[in-house]
C-alpha cells in the first residue's frame, strides 16, 4: 500500500465518523463541501478549476454545489464518501500521479476536517508517511512566505532546517512536521508551532501571518 492509499483510507474513516454539516478549517465549507471538493477534484478536473476561478464566496461553487446538495441525506453523504474512498481512476491524470498530486492535499485537508470544530489530539501518523509528506511539500513551501516581512526558516522536528525566504533578519517556524506544514498552507491559527527570532521580527511576522 502506498502512502497516499494509506492516507486516503484514514481520511475515509474520519469522513464516515464526522457530522456532514460540521465546520472545517476551510472558510465556508462544511464536511460535505470538503468531501465534494475532493471528489470533484479527482473526477471532474475542469469543473473544479472553473469553480476555483469563478467563485468569490466559498460554499457557493456552481458545480461543486450539486455534489454538496446530493449529499444532504445520510445515504447521499455515504455515497459521496464512497466515491472518495474509491480514489481516482487509474487511467486519469490524478490516478497516474496519485502520490505526487494527492498525498499533501489529503494530509492538509484531513486536518481541515479534524480541526474544524476546535483543537484535537495529534494524529498518530506513521513517521515514514510524515517524512514523505514533508519531502513532497518542500518544493512549494517558498510560495507560502514570499511576501513575509522577514526571512523565514522552517524547522520541522526530526528534519533539517529549510530556508524558504531570505532577508536581513530571520524567524524560525518550528514544530512537528504536520504542524509546520499547516502553518505554511495558511492554517495558522490551528497550527501548533513556535516562532523564534528577535521580538520585533516575531511580532512583525506574526502580524503578517494572521492577515495573509
Amino acid at each position: 500500500m502506498t502512502w497516499v492509499e494509506w492516507e486516503r483510507r484514514s481520511f475515509v474513516v474520519d469522513f464516515r465518523a464526522a457530522d456532514p454539516n460540521a465546520p472545517t478549517l476551510c472558510a465556508g465549507w462544511t464536511t460535505r463541501h470538503l468531501c465534494a471538493h475532493l471528489v470533484q477534484r479527482e473526477h471532474a478536473i475542469l469543473r473544479n478549476v472553473w469553480d476555483q476561478v469563478t467563485t468569490k464566496t466559498p460554499g457557493e461553487e456552481r458545480f461543486m454545489r450539486r455534489l454538496v446538495d446530493e449529499a444532504a441525506t445520510p445515504d447521499g453523504y455515504a455515497a459521496l464518501v464512497d466515491r472518495f474512498a474509491a480514489g481516482p481512476s487509474r487511467h486519469s491524470l490524478m490516478g497516474r500521479f496519485d502520490e505526487a498530486l494527492n498525498l499533501v492535499e489529503y494530509a492538509i485537508h484531513h486536518e481541515d476536517l479534524r480541526r474544524g470544530s476546535g483543537p484535537v489530539p495529534p494524529r498518530d501518523a506513521p513517521p515514514a508517511e510524515l517524512d514523505e509528506i514533508w519531502r513532497r511539500a518542500r518544493p512549494i513551501l517558498k510560495r507560502a512566505y514570499r511576501k513575509a516581512p522577514v526571512g523565514v526558516e522552517l524547522a520541522p522536528q526530526g528534519s533539517a532546517v529549510t530556508a524558504v525566504r531570505s532577508g536581513p533578519s530571520t524567524v524560525t517556524v518550528a514544530g512537528p512536521p504536520l504542524e509546520v506544514l499547516l502553518h505554511a498552507f495558511g492554517r495558522r491559527s490551528a497550527a501548533a508551532v513556535r516562532v523564534d527570532g528577535s521580538p520585533d521580527d516575531v511580532s512583525s511576522f506574526t502580524r503578517w501571518a494572521t492577515q495573509a
